[in-house]
């Protein structure tokens, strides 16, 4: 997985006059800092689905987890397309971030230990997983873990407006 993107452009349709493009090295930060993500996946029917996660940053991607029982599992499963997005509720300041990718699901005993670590050392003894096989076990119940690389990230700055989006290889 690469942490670099490979192309940077800022959308003039969506840009103030005189904004700058978004950096990917603070694009990154927030992502890694965000507490709480909202992740949208498309149900077989084909309507979109979309729920809060609590998420991490490791290896170049965005990390989550989730009981295999539920619903953006399943929709996973049929469909691993999906976005994840994090920012403020504010109209005139802050950043917005939307993340594209493809939800891999990780089994890898070794990655999982490292994924755990990350969890642990962000959200504290509330997110305590330890591995069981090939899932994450803790205090919020046993998850599968899913690793989202980007493929696009768009950064939405307000105030002076700006659309910035970096593409990805894949």
């Amino acid at each position: 997985m690469s942490d670099h993107p490979y192309d940077v452009e800022l959308d003039p349709r969506y840009t103030s006059p005189g904004a700058q493009p978004a950096q990917w090295t603070e694009t990154r930060t927030t992502l890694a800092e965000a507490e709480l993500y909202w992740i949208s996946t498309v149900r077989p029917s084909p309507r979109p689905h979309i729920t809060p996660v609590a998420g991490a940053w490791h290896d170049g991607a965005l990390w989550f987890c989730s009981q295999p029982h539920e619903r953006k599992v399943r929709n996973l499963v049929s469909n691993p397309r999906c976005s994840l997005l994090t920012g403020t509720n504010r109209m005139d300041s802050g950043v917005d971030i939307v993340l594209e990718g493809q939800a891999e699901r990780v089994t890898d005993a070794r990655r999982l230990e490292e994924a755990a670590e990350v969890f642990r050392h962000k959200y504290g003894p509330r997110w305590d997983y330890v591995v069981e096989k090939d899932m994450l076990s803790g205090s919020v119940g046993r998850s599968w873990a899913f690793s989202v690389a980007p493929r696009t990230v768009f950064a939405f700055t307000k105030g002076l407006v700006a659309q910035t989006r970096w593409s990805f290889a894949p």
